[in-house]
């Protein structure tokens, strides 16, 4: 069976968005549970250049000229797994990190909610 209705641009680029900030969320915590190991090299945890490459290739256009274009967002660095050449672990910016990832993540899960929830009553053609 086809469901191409749950396979949207806007759909796939919040699921995408949930799974990158889960690895952010992820790394950063590597990085509080290692900061008293010695010789331990932090990890890069901006994934910033994934979510720019899904919403590049996620087809999604502004439609009005007001609309901020996502072409004019720019990340920080690459992929999250390379080693930060600062070194050691800083815990108030793993920490500020991990907030900040924590409240994006919120963001993208709230957003996926709705989505379903509109999906759901235009299947069922009623709110819970």
């Amino acid at each position: 069976m086809d469901i191409r209705i749950l396979n949207t641009s806007y759909g796939n680029l919040l699921k995408k968005a949930a799974h990158v900030y889960d690895e952010q969320h992820q790394a950063i915590a590597q990085n509080v549970a290692n900061s008293n190991t010695d010789n331990y090299q932090r990890v890069n945890t901006d994934f910033s250049f994934q979510l720019q490459s899904a919403v590049d290739n996620s087809g999604i256009k502004a439609s009005r000229d007001k609309h901020i274009k996502h072409s004019n967002w720019k990340g920080e660095n690459t992929l999250g797994n390379e080693k930060n050449p600062e070194g050691s672990v800083d815990l108030a910016r793993e920490m500020t990190d991990l907030s900040a990832n924590q409240i994006r993540h919120e963001l993208v899960t709230r957003a996926l909610s709705r989505y379903y929830s509109g999906l759901s009553t235009a299947i069922v053609g009623r709110n819970r």
